[in-house]
């Protein structure tokens, strides 16, 4: 009986569902991971309603609001059909994670491009995003 356990348990495991809360690390690959597929609803389901981008350094946010990011990332998959982000490394530190991201596919671009970014996360949506460019 022990050994039929042993064989189920990879079923149960792959079978369970989602968790209802995410970490803020596990909110930003998920956020990756639409931005990937061009699956624009799946990146604005994890943005809070007043969620706020800006760029560093930064005073006031460049984008505030859910309704301004969904115009902003229908533009970018919409104008970089080629688009994918990886994050190349990660460092989480309660609810922030911070992350460098190597975005390949980019009209215009020579090459990848590397961004340095800091998410915000409560309450597993994303509330802040800041931007570090060269």
């Amino acid at each position: 009986m022990n050994r039929f356990l042993l064989l189920l348990l990879p079923v149960l495991l792959v079978a369970a569902p989602t968790p209802k809360v995410l970490t803020p690390a596990m909110a930003v690959e998920r956020q990756l991971e639409a931005l990937n597929a061009h699956d624009l609803e799946g990146v604005l389901a994890l943005l809070a309603e007043d969620a706020e981008a800006s760029d560093l350094p930064a005073g006031a946010p460049t984008v505030k609001g859910k309704a301004v990011l969904r115009d902003r990332y229908a533009a970018l998959l919409k104008g970089n059909p080629d688009l994918h982000v990886s994050a190349e490394a990660q460092i989480v530190s309660g609810g922030f994670v911070v992350q460098r991201e190597r975005l390949k596919g980019l009209a215009g671009a020579k090459g990848p491009v590397e961004v340095v970014m800091v998410y915000q996360v409560k309450a597993s949506r994303i509330v802040r995003m800041w931007a570090l460019r060269e």
